[in-house]
This record gives C-alpha cells, structure tokens and sequence, in this order.
C-alpha cells in the first residue's frame, strides 16, 4: 500500500511544470502530423474538428495510459506523485476518462465560456481575459481550501493524488 499523504503545493507545481514540458513535445508533434492534412484542406471546418478531436484524443492517450498503467506520468514519477482512486486502487479507463474530462472542462471548457460570457456583455477584451484567467486559476488552487488537500477534478473524478515515500515504488 502507498502513503497516504497528500503533496505539498510545491510538488505539485514543480511536476506540472515538468509535465508542460513534456507537453509541448506532444501537443507540437502532433501538429506537425496535423499541420499538412490542415494546409491541404484550406483549413475546412471539418478537418480543423478533427484536428482539435485528435489532439484531444492524443493528450487522452497520454495521460490514460500512463494513469491506467502505473498512476503516474513521467514528470509524477520524478516527484514521486502517484494517482490513485479514493480506496488507494488502481485507475482504470473509465476513471481515466472522467478525470481527463473534468479536468478539460475545468481547465478549458469553464474559462472558455466565462470569456466568451463576458466579452459579450462588456465588450472590453482585456477584462474577459482577467476574468477567465481567474477562472482558470480556480482548480489549480483548489487544494489550498480542499479539506484533503486534492484537486478539484480529483475531487469529481473520485480521484487523489498522494506522494510516495522515498524508495516506494508505483
């Protein structure tokens, strides 16, 4: 069984940066798999979907794999983090899914939205943007209020994340 403490803010902020790195190699390969298909097409309507569906099935298949698989990312694993269901078991694809989605309606979907709502009744550009990004804000400070200190698509998801010890493996 692993421990069951929850990481500290700094831990958790040092394996997502990481983990943006990581990222970038993956979002920028595979649009440069997309970009050709995208040019040929005169950027048609359907092609930019399917673009945005492959990027976000790709991303799926990075994070589900690994969360499936060990419960850890490549970045999780340097800061020792490790993802688990509420009972400390191992994820399947289903948890996988819903903790992808909530985390990409959170993250994404929300200030999205709040954006959009709020260029459209103020007009002003610059505050829609301030107000978005405070709504993007929301699920990365989550568990400094969070009573167990997880995340709040954790939380939805019925998910945590715990640091392992040193020397304990996923």
């Amino acid at each position: 069984m692993t421990s069951a403490s929850a990481p500290g803010f700094g831990r958790r902020f040092a394996s997502l940066f990481y983990e943006l790195l990581l990222l970038a190699a993956i979002v920028f390969t595979t649009a440069a798999v997309f970009t050709p298909l995208l040019a040929w097409s005169n950027h048609a309507a359907v092609v930019e979907w399917l673009y945005r569906l492959g990027m976000a099935g790709v991303l799926f298949g990075y994070f589900g794999y690994c969360w499936v698989k060990s419960g850890q990312t490549p970045a999780m694993k340097t800061w020792r983090l490790k993802l688990v269901l509420r009972d400390g078991s191992r994820l399947g694809w289903q948890h996988a899914a819903v903790r992808f989605c909530a985390a990409l309606l959170l993250f994404v979907g929300v200030p999205v939205i709040s954006f959009l709502a709020w260029q459209r009744a103020s007009g002003d550009t610059r505050v829609s943007m301030w107000i978005a990004m405070c709504w993007w804000l929301l699920p990365l400070l989550w568990p400094l209020t969070d009573p167990d200190r997880q995340y709040l698509h954790d939380r939805l998801a019925g998910t945590r994340l715990i640091t392992l010890a040193k020397g304990e493996r996923a």
